[in-house]
């Protein structure tokens, strides 16, 4: 059992801020909302007039996770047609109010692997992993940046490899002019594994409040990539960094793909540092039904939105391929 409780973390953190909504404007226009103060983006449905709305890549944090429910409304009045979001597994959301909420869709969608750090010694992880991090300490330096936004550069030439390597779309893809923005934001950290030529290897971007902290996104170098245990040693360095900044908790994300699948091998590597998992909230809601049927062709569909379900627009990213992991 984990020795604290959702109630007694706070809830500000950096994917709740305006600016992260702003950084993903390419992707739909950013709206605030009135009484959870979360944000989404408001997106053209195509071939339409018609706007949706979507939670921010990669989770929807919001101050008042008790009255998402006021703000669907909200949202119906805005002209979206409906509205989908996977919620932070530390926000504090209630399930029984999602699932009120959120009559199209309101399921645990994936669990993310977090990190107790109150009660983690120095010696994070399992054997196996500790032993990696040890192997690459012997042939990479860490740092924490003092600066990131001073790093934009490295940390675009680093992403572009992630992309390449793994065909990322949608919001994941994030463009440079995003990154410079989440590179400015309060509460970034990032941290660096460079060789001892002093050549790149990899880096980790993290976000950090308070006492929480979420692994946004990692990058590796060729010469990363062919030193397999670089994010080992990253991470180990990066815990190690924020629990020593007071973090108590550290949420790694979830593993790959739509759906969950704890043999997958980013599955393995979070799980391997995790100490326990809590499930993040694929929600969804028809805010205009009428509209949403048409859309849909009257057709009842387990993808939701229906009327972006991959057959019917290949090219679109869809809502919960806009939430595949990164990293």
């Amino acid at each position: 059992m984990c020795p604290w409780s959702l109630a007694e973390i706070e809830q500000d953190l950096s994917y709740q801020l305006t600016e992260y909504a702003h950084s993903l404007a390419e992707f739909g226009s950013p709206v605030r909302l009135p009484y959870s103060q979360g944000h989404v983006l408001l997106r053209p449905i195509p071939g339409t007039e018609f706007v949706d709305a979507i939670g921010c890549y990669p989770l929807f944090a919001c101050r008042n996770a008790a009255a998402l429910a006021q703000d669907l409304p909200f949202l119906q009045k805005s002209g979206a047609v409906s509205l989908t979001l996977v919620t932070d597994p530390l926000g504090g959301f209630d399930p029984e109010i999602l699932v009120e909420a959120f009559t199209a869709v309101a399921r645990p969608y994936k669990a993310h692997y977090l990190v107790d750090l109150s009660q983690q010694s120095d010696e994070m992880g399992t054997s196996h992993h500790r032993r990696n991090a040890r192997r690459c300490a012997r042939h990479a330096v860490f740092h924490t940046c003092a600066h990131p936004a001073d790093r934009l550069d490295q940390w675009c030439e680093l992403y572009a490899h992630l992309v390449d390597r793994h065909h990322i779309t949608g919001e994941a893809r994030f463009s440079r002019d995003a990154f410079a923005q989440q590179l400015s934001l309060p509460g970034v950290f990032l941290v660096e594994a460079r060789n001892t030529e002093g050549d790149i290897l990899g880096m980790q971007l993290w976000f950090y409040d308070r006492t929480k902290a979420w692994h946004h996104l990692s990058g590796y170098s060729p010469a990363g990539y062919r030193h397999g245990g670089v994010s080992y040693g990253l991470m180990a360095y990066a815990l190690a960094q924020l629990k020593s900044r007071g973090i108590q908790v550290a949420n790694l994300g979830a593993g790959a793909g739509l759906e969950a699948d704890a043999a997958d091998g980013l599955s393995r590597f979070k799980q391997g540092w995790s100490t326990h998992t809590r499930d993040a909230w694929l929600c969804g809601a028809a805010l205009d039904p009428q509209r949403y049927a048409s859309l849909s062709g009257n057709t009842s569909h387990s993808f939701f939105p229906a009327y972006r379900r991959p057959q019917v627009a290949e090219s679109e990213p869809t809502p919960e391929a806009n939430h595949v992991p990164a990293d």
